[in-house]
């Protein structure tokens, strides 16, 4: 919130000195974009906003985030700069996430303002057409799909198709004997979107698909390298919630997922890309929305700078 107070006084100050123009108090010239006051707004910069301890705490607003935003739209509701909002959750679709930022907010924010921490998947086209084991929670599979992926297998989905392979939690074991389905296509690539809710199922699977190169009808392969492929989002190994200190975020299951490896084979985990704040991939991502957005609305200035607040 600290961060959001001096950038709310500025905006202040400029709505201030826009009455004041009208009024015929100060010179013709707009200090927020640059441009004559008769003409309409050209702005040469975009605005990155965290979500998470910047916007809001949990599902707690900052107040003084929706004071901002106010600030920020002209009379019909429109931004009078591009905008876009980067967050390291992954656990829901881009529109979802979209209506709940306008809903706290109260400013309208489509689903191309909102870059997810899976949103950079949609540039790795050469993986969208192979079986891809998808880690995290939420509509996983949804996600998945929406992003470009066409064959998409779940833990759940592996786990129910071969029961003997979950076994810490003992009341998940199964009661009777059992043999795997083997209805499953070979995984070719892992996705691991964001922290799951059993981590030790997903840690466990993620693990034998990588050993066994996705064929879970063998044994493990301690020695065979190179792994799948392995792209993350999310690297954040903690996050601000409501408490007090911050909670695991997916980093620390990331932190647990690479220590196993190399304790069972030796070797470090490679991962084919890392995506989600502060990765360049996401940043780069963010910018090409910001010029996206100038060119709908036909702004004629070049995007120089980006200030990302958070």
């Amino acid at each position: 919130m600290r961060g959001l107070l001096p950038f709310y006084r500025g905006l202040h100050t400029l709505s201030n000195r826009q009455a004041r123009r009208k009024a015929g108090i100060v010179g013709s010239r707009c200090g927020f974009c640059g441009t004559q006051s008769n003409s309409k707004p050209q702005p040469s910069f975009g605005l990155l906003f965290d979500i998470d301890g910047v916007l809001v705490r949990g599902r707690m607003p900052i107040p003084a985030a929706k004071k901002a935003f106010e600030k920020l739209v002209d009379s019909q509701g429109q931004f009078v700069v591009p905008v876009v909002f980067v967050t390291n959750a992954g656990n829901c679709l881009r529109q979802t996430k979209a209506d709940q930022l306008s809903h706290i907010l109260g400013v309208p924010i489509t689903q191309d303002q909102v870059i997810m921490s899976h949103s950079p998947l949609r540039m790795f086209k050469k993986f969208h057409d192979k079986c891809v084991l998808v880690s995290g929670q939420g509509p996983v599979l949804e996600i998945a799909k929406n992003v470009g992926f066409m064959n998409v297998v779940s833990i759940d989905m592996l786990r129910e198709s071969f029961p003997l392979l979950d076994m810490v939690d003992h009341n998940r074991r199964p009661k009777l004997p059992s043999t795997p389905l083997g209805n499953l296509p070979k995984v070719e690539a892992v996705i691991l979107f964001g922290e799951p809710i059993r981590w030790e199922t997903n840690l466990q699977l993620i693990t034998d698909v990588l050993l066994t190169n996705g064929n879970l009808n063998s044994v493990h392969q301690t020695q065979k390298m190179p792994h799948l492929p392995l792209l993350a989002c999310n690297m954040d190994l903690m996050w601000m919630a409501e408490a007090h200190s911050p909670r695991f975020g997916h980093g620390t299951f990331l932190v647990c997922l690479e220590n196993i490896y190399k304790k069972i084979t030796g070797k470090d985990l490679k991962y084919d890309a890392l995506m989600g704040k502060p990765s360049e991939l996401t940043y780069h991502f963010a910018e090409y929305l910001i010029r996206s957005q100038a060119m709908q609305r036909k702004w004629k200035l070049p995007i120089t700078s980006l200030y990302a607040i958070g």
